[in-house]
C-alpha cells in the first residue's frame, strides 16, 4: 500500500512539473511576442522542480538524475557530469623547489661539494708540487705513481658518490614538491567543488629554444590547444602554497 502511494505521488510530482514546464514554455512564446528583443532574451527568474528525473526524447530517451550532486545518465560510475580544472604544475613546481623547504639542502650539498672540491685541488697541487723533480727513472717514481693513482681512485669514488646523492636528493625533492601541490590541489579542488584536475602548460607559453627532442617535449606537454581561464586553479593554488610564482612574460 505504501509503495503504491509512494508511486502515485511520485507520478503526480512529474505530472506537477512537465506542466510547470510547459505552462512556462507557453508563458515566454505568448508574452514574448510582445517584448522587446532585449525583454525577450531575459532568463526566467524561477526554478522548475524538484523532480526525480529528466526525460529526453530521442532515438533512444535517455533518462539524468541526480547522481550524488552530479548529473548521471545511467548506473555506470562513469556516465556522470564532472567538473574540470586544469594546473600549471610547472609554474608552480619551480616556484616550491626555490622555498627554502627545499632550497635550503640544496645549498648545504653544494656548500659540502665546494669544500670537497676545494680539497682535492689542493691535494692536487701539492702532489704535482711533490712529483717536479722526479722522472721516471727516479727511484722515488714507483711511490709517485702510487700516490697519484691512490689519490685519482679516492677522487673518482667521491665524484661518482656525490652524483649519486645529487640525484637522490632531486628526485625526493620533486617527489615531496609534487606531493605538496597535490594536496593543495585536493583543498582548492574540494573548495571549489572541482572532480577532475588536469595539468597542463597555458598553449601560449612560448617554446624555450633547445634541440629538436627538447621542443616536441614541449609541444607535447600542452595537453589543451585551447582551455577557458574559468576552469584554470593555478593562482588558487599558488595561493593556497602561500608561494610567489610570477607567470612567465
Amino acid at each position: 500500500m505504501k509503495r503504491a502511494t509512494l508511486s502515485r505521488m511520485r507520478i503526480a510530482t512529474s505530472i506537477v512539473a512537465a506542466s510547470v514546464l510547459s505552462s512556462a514554455l507557453t508563458a515566454l512564446f505568448i508574452t514574448g511576442l510582445d517584448r522587446p528583443a532585449a525583454a525577450r532574451a531575459m532568463p526566467l527568474l524561477q526554478d522548475l522542480g524538484p523532480a526525480d528525473a529528466l526525460i529526453l526524447a530521442g532515438k533512444d530517451a535517455l533518462r539524468v538524475i541526480n547522481t550524488d550532486g552530479r548529473l548521471s545518465w545511467s548506473d555506470q560510475p562513469g556516465s556522470r557530469a564532472f567538473s574540470l580544472g586544469t594546473v600549471h604544475v610547472g609554474r608552480i613546481l619551480n616556484a616550491l623547489l626555490k622555498s627554502a623547504k627545499y632550497s635550503d639542502e640544496l645549498e648545504e650539498l653544494s656548500a659540502a661539494r665546494k669544500n670537497k672540491g676545494d680539497e682535492f685541488e689542493k691535494r692536487y697541487r701539492e702532489l704535482m708540487e711533490k712529483g717536479q723533480g722526479i722522472n721516471k727513472d727516479s727511484p722515488e717514481s714507483p711511490a709517485m705513481r702510487e700516490q697519484f693513482e691512490a689519490f685519482q681512485k679516492e677522487y673518482t669514488a667521491w665524484s661518482a658518490a656525490n652524483e649519486v646523492t645529487g640525484r637522490e636528493m632531486m628526485a625526493r625533492h620533486y617527489q615531496g614538491a609534487y606531493s605538496d601541490i597535490c594536496e593543495a590541489v585536493e583543498v582548492v579542488a574540494d573548495r571549489r567543488k572541482i572532480d577532475l584536475v588536469m595539468r597542463f602548460v597555458p598553449p601560449r607559453d612560448k617554446i624555450t629554444p633547445g634541440d629538436d627532442a627538447d621542443v616536441v617535449r614541449q609541444l607535447s606537454a600542452r595537453t589543451f590547444l585551447r582551455v577557458p581561464e574559468s576552469i584554470d586553479l593555478t593562482e588558487d593554488i599558488i595561493s593556497e602554497m602561500h608561494l610567489q610564482a610570477p607567470k612567465k612574460d
